[in-house]
This record gives C-alpha cells, sequence and structure tokens, in this order.
C-alpha cells in the first residue's frame, strides 16, 4: 500500500512537478524501525558499559580487599611453562606449578597463571589468603582497578555497537526483501492494466 499525493499538487513555477515519492508500507517500517534501533542503541550502549565497567571495577576493589591481609611468599616453577616462548610483544599467560617453602618449614605445590615459555627455577610472586588460597595475580591499586574498568566498558561498547550493526543489517535486508516484493506486485498490477487497456482498443 502506497500514499500519494492529491492531484494537482506538488506543482513548482513552470509546471514542473515537486510531488514526493510515493510512501510505500516498507518504507514507513525502514523509518520507525531505524527510529528504534538508534533510540535502543543510544540507551542500550552507554548504559551496559557503565554498567560492567562498574561491575569490574568493584570486583577488583573487593578482590584487593580480600588480598590486602594476604601473604606474599617468592615460590619457582617446578618445571618450563607451556606456550610460546615470552615476547615482550605478544606476551600469554599459562597454567603452570610452583613450590615454595611456608615459614613452618612445610613445602607447598600450586597451580597459578605464569608468563609462558618461562623456564624452570623461575621466580613467581604468589599471594596466599587466610584461607589458604593460592593465586599469581596481586591486588591491583586504585588506578589499576580504575583502568581496567575503563578498559572493560570500552569492549562492551565495542560488542553493542558489533551487535547494532549486525541487527542493522538484517533489519535492512528483511525491509529490502519486503520492499522488493511489493514492487513485483505493483508491477503485476501495472501489467494487468496495460494488457487490459490493449485488448480494449
Amino acid at each position: 500500500m502506497t500514499e500519494e499525493a492529491p492531484p494537482g499538487a506538488g506543482r513548482g513555477p513552470g509546471g514542473i512537478s515537486t510531488r514526493r515519492l510515493p510512501v510505500r508500507a516498507s518504507d514507513r517500517i525502514q523509518r520507525w524501525g531505524r527510529a528504534i534501533l538508534v533510540l535502543f542503541f543510544l540507551l542500550a550502549a552507554p548504559l551496559a558499559s557503565a554498567t560492567t565497567g562498574r561491575a569490574v571495577h568493584d570486583a577488583e576493589t573487593r578482590r584487593a580487599a580480600t588480598l590486602s591481609a594476604a601473604t606474599r611468599v617468592e615460590a619457582r616453577l617446578v618445571s618450563d611453562a607451556g606456550g610460546p616462548t615470552v615476547d615482550a610483544r605478544a606476551q600469554s599467560m599459562v597454567r603452570a606449578p610452583v613450590r615454595w617453602t611456608q615459614p613452618d618449614g612445610h613445602v607447598r605445590t600450586a597451580m597459578v597463571s605464569v608468563w609462558a615459555g618461562s623456564p624452570v627455577g623461575t621466580t613467581v610472586p604468589v599471594w596466599i589468603t587466610a584461607q589458604g588460597a593460592v593465586t599469581s595475580r596481586g591486588p591491583a591499586t586504585p588506578g589499576e582497578a580504575v583502568a581496567t574498568a575503563w578498559m572493560a566498558a570500552a569492549v562492551t561498547f565495542v560488542v553493542v555497537t558489533a551487535l547494532f550493526t549486525g541487527v542493522w543489517k538484517v533489519f535492512t535486508k528483511l525491509v529490502d526483501s519486503v520492499r522488493c516484493k511489493e514492487w513485483e506486485k505493483e508491477w503485476d498490477e501495472v501489467e494487468a492494466e496495460l494488457s487490459e487497456q490493449f485488448r480494449n482498443r
């Protein structure tokens, strides 16, 4: 279904037609769909980014508070850490066993995250909580917590933008499909009308 200007309307100086093109149902769907999607993006992207950033910051703050009373010890790698050789341009972390001696003389071993490619005997600082949990990642400073939160928020914004772009492309394809069907229907009507005129001559 299309909307057209009334007869005689849309005539400019010199009789030149300024009538607007017909507005089809697919055009209205695209217009309103675009407005809704853009509004949703403008609301969802900042909200999701802010929520993620706040959650990460709170998690880092809680973790720092938990490790504030943890004991820091120097452990050593029991074996070579798997993975590629340590490269300053592209470092990655892997799980590997480390061993250390406690103040009471007991030797403990645990699996912690270390740089890939680290050789056996490498010194690895670890933190032991009051509950006995072991981690090789120390508590984040307030500045590190803020930086991590901003990074998480930025990643979330990129992800939401990518999702919005994907939805927009799918929506556009669906509307174009509907528009093509409308064109085919209108062309069939025109052909039928022309055929009828030729038969009546």
